[in-house]
């Protein structure tokens, strides 16, 4: 992979060392692209609250709902291919999901969040792919599928996933492998459940602070009923370990995907350049209109705020006059992570930016560092409005 040291990559990280400084961020990489060549490839800072190693360009870090859209991507590829029809039912791919009045979602909208089956599993369940598998397939709506969207936080990983297997009869870790990491050429920097063998490499989370009393106060989860979708989708108490190894080497592809920001940025270029980097084709270029297609901007049940959503992804534009790290476009597409991570295409300009953090901040769309960075590289490109 060629490496374009520029003014703007020195920019980038001369911002993450002051970022570091002013201790927002911990350890961070970020990796643009523009018209499928790297712009912008800057690191800093440590891998851990507890490991003072410098973080490195091949650093794995884990990226939370990032993975939704590396995963959303395996899916595309293989609709590009006439495996899936985003409009077929999900059953015709996968016909123990028809349970419970389940047999009319559509694969489109099973992936933008319209389904009712945001209510995680347990972590055991969560844990075992066919187990988990089995738990969304016997799934029973939360209300009538197509009239409302409610953010599958975890669970969009065996939404997904289910899709992926029950078309194509492949894995989707498998297909994320092989028709993603294989042929860009980021083999061992891109993974849904980590190999053994890659522990040295790994980034380790810091949890946000405690907030103040009166900073819990202004959090609008704090007037949040017990009962709320948001705790439904995302317990209060019991989470999963992130850290842990077992968590690590689980495929959640919907959380737990480890990856660098080099990886991400290349994927997405080649999304954000008609479906082509480095010679390299994903997807056609008329699938890329059909992928960052909006299917539904209302008022999300779980995250309790409008999200133009589209087929796996999160959108860009602005919302009450402001936009957030995705950008100004509504034709931007990809994904944020809890914590601050995001990776998107930006098609209507040829940009694709990624970044990983490990300190976690207190974000729901990668507000705060992440998007200062993202910011900083559309203004110097001159592509902000």
């Amino acid at each position: 992979m060629t490496t374009t040291v520029s003014a703007l990559s020195e920019k980038v990280r001369a911002l993450l060392l002051d970022q570091i400084q002013r201790g927002t961020q911990l350890g961070t990489q970020v990796c643009a692209y523009r018209n499928g060549e790297m712009i912008v490839d800057a690191w800093a800072g440590e891998i851990g609250p507890e490991d003072s190693r410098p973080v490195q360009a091949d650093t794995l870090f884990p990226s939370f709902s990032t993975t939704k859209g590396v995963a959303a991507t395996a899916l595309h590829i293989l609709a590009d291919r006439g495996v899936i029809d985003y409009a077929a039912p999900v059953s015709e791919y996968w016909p123990e999901f028809a349970a419970n009045g389940k047999e009319r979602i559509t694969v489109a909208q099973a992936m933008s969040h319209q389904a009712g089956l945001h209510a995680a599993p347990p972590n055991e369940v969560a844990l075992d792919w066919d187990r988990a598998i089995d738990f969304i397939a016997s799934g029973t709506p939360a209300y009538e599928p197509g009239t409302s969207t409610g953010y599958h936080a975890i669970t969009y990983a065996w939404v997904v996933g289910g899709i992926v297997q029950g078309a194509s009869g492949r894995h989707i870790k498998d297909v994320i492998q092989e028709e993603i990491a294989g042929p860009l050429g980021i083999q061992g920097e891109m993974y849904v459940g980590i190999p053994d063998g890659v522990e040295d490499r790994l980034a380790w989370l810091q949890s946000p602070p405690e907030p103040t009393p009166e900073q819990a106060a202004m959090n609008p989860m704090a007037n949040l009923p017990d009962d709320h979708d948001f705790f439904k989708a995302m317990p209060r108490t019991g989470a999963l370990d992130w850290n842990s190894m077992e968590v690590r080497k689980a495929c959640i592809p919907s959380a737990n995907g480890h990856f660098t920001a080099r990886a991400l940025a290349r994927m997405y270029a080649a999304l954000a350049n008609g479906g082509e980097v480095g010679g390299v084709r994903l997807v056609s270029p008329e699938r890329i209109a059909q992928m960052s297609r909006v299917q539904v901007d209302t008022p999300d049940r779980v995250i309790f705020m409008p999200i133009r959503k589209s087929i796996g992804f999160f959108n860009g534009g602005k919302t009450m006059g402001m936009h957030g790290a995705t950008g100004p476009r509504e034709t931007a597409f990809g994904h944020p992570g809890a914590g601050g991570s995001i990776a998107f295409a930006d098609p209507d300009v040829n940009l694709s930016i990624a970044v990983t953090i490990n300190k976690m901040q207190g974000t729901l769309q990668a507000e705060g560092p992440t998007f200062e960075i993202c910011e900083l590289i559309r203004k110097e490109l001159g592509v902000n409005a």
